[in-house]
């Protein structure tokens, strides 16, 4: 009876204009006037508890837009990193949606639900070397800092763009549309380590206007029509903790690690709150 119900509650957004709703909440989170934006951002962090006093700017006036609050920075020290003996840290604040190892290249989504590696990277040779491996997805909620940071110290060889839908990746939506993460618009950063390959995948949802890279540039809010894997002719090397992108608006992020990496650390369990820093093997 709870399936059938998280179906019928996500089921009309199969048939939302995902696009168009999406660029209208772009249009809303950028406007400049005063009155709007102060508002908007007053009005959103008292609903969903937004902790402005570890934000490098605490008042709303001192934002440019809605959108300039939501991808907020911290003040320095405000997330520090566990120690160097803990390979992997969360890139990110959020809540651990999924965890565990992948069987028979398959993530799990949700009870009842996953989809494979390859869907989800868009590139077999990379899911090959995740097979067997291992997975945690952590999903940002309004309130969380919408930064993404790297996980371990290594070299970006790639990035993958690839397009797809913006369902939401609220905790019903997830355990209702097959294939989700695998659907949706996503980032895909291919990094290679000095402990192996590690994945770092950024999944947009409804209203999210974009992903937003260090190395891309000014976000291109242009439609992109077909997947787009781009080799780096010269790796880019991310230290651990340092900014790797950032949501407007929120979603979730997924990590992907070789099978010979630790395992994830026992106190992480579906349902648990992490912060950026935090070990997770």
């Amino acid at each position: 009876m709870a399936n059938l119900a998280a179906r019928m509650m996500t089921w009309p957004q199969y048939l939302l204009p995902q696009q168009l709703l999406t660029a209208l909440a772009w249009r809303l989170s950028t406007c400049r006037a005063a009155w709007v934006k102060n508002l908007f951002i007053r009005t959103f962090a008292g609903l969903f508890q937004v902790n402005l006093d570890e934000a490098e700017r605490s008042e709303p006036e001192q934002y440019e837009c809605f959108n300039d609050f939501f991808t907020r920075a911290l003040k320095p020290g405000a997330r520090p990193l566990a120690p160097e003996q803990h390979r992997l840290i969360s890139p990110c604040d959020g809540t651990v949606s999924q965890l565990g190892s992948l069987d028979a290249g398959c993530i799990i989504q949700a009870k009842g639900l996953d989809y494979t590696a390859e869907r989800l990277l868009g590139n077999s040779d990379w899911a090959n070397r995740f097979a067997n491996g291992r997975f945690i997805t952590i999903y940002l909620a309004p309130s969380d800092y919408h930064r993404v940071h790297a996980p371990i110290s290594g070299q970006l060889l790639a990035e993958h763009r690839i397009p797809g839908r913006l369902f939401s990746v609220s905790a019903a939506t997830t355990r209702s549309v097959p294939n989700l993460f695998a659907r949706n618009e996503r980032m895909v950063a291919a990094f290679e380590t000095e402990h192996g390959p590690v994945a770092v995948v950024m999944v947009a949802a409804l209203l999210v206007a974009g992903i937003e890279t260090v190395w891309g540039g000014p976000l291109d809010r242009r439609p992109q029509k077909q997947p787009r894997w781009t080799d780096f002719d010269e790796p880019l090397s991310l230290d651990r903790g340092a900014e790797l992108g950032r949501f407007h608006w929120g979603s979730t992020v997924i990590i992907l690690t070789p099978p010979d990496f630790p395992e994830w650390r026992e106190s992480l369990a579906s349902g648990r709150r992490v912060r950026l820093g935090q070990a997770l093997t």
